[in-house]
């Protein structure tokens, strides 16, 4: 729904309507036997219970350039590897990552460098 005082989208509107996407991109996405991962630094100003020094992380995941392209982003407030863990929870196959070592422990995948 669209709120009648500005004509702008409601936040959690936006998200209700999204949320289904992005579970069946991530359904997609895991099904694929080649991924690439990445994960970046981010700074969010007003977060709560957060300092706005606080450092989070964004981590990426798409398909390899010879599937259909999916491109899937997930924030996280660190860089533990529990994410890329739950994240990929269901993929089996390559993985390209650089040398962090956090994508060690993800079952059923081999990592490649990039």
């Amino acid at each position: 729904m669209v709120t009648s005082d500005n004509g702008k989208l409601d936040d959690q509107t936006a998200n209700d309507w999204l949320t289904p996407l992005y579970k069946r991109l991530h359904e997609l996405l895991i099904n694929h036997k080649a991924l690439h991962a990445d994960e970046t630094t981010l700074q969010v100003l007003k977060e709560d219970g957060r300092k706005a020094s606080s450092k989070s992380f964004l981590w990426l995941y798409r398909t390899s350039k010879e599937a259909s392209p999916i491109v899937l982003y997930d924030y996280q407030t660190t860089r533990a590897s529990k994410h890329p863990i739950k994240f990929l929870k269901g993929f089996e196959g390559y993985l390209h990552v650089d040398g962090y070592p956090g994508y060690n422990d993800i079952p059923n995948v081999s990592l490649v460098g990039c």
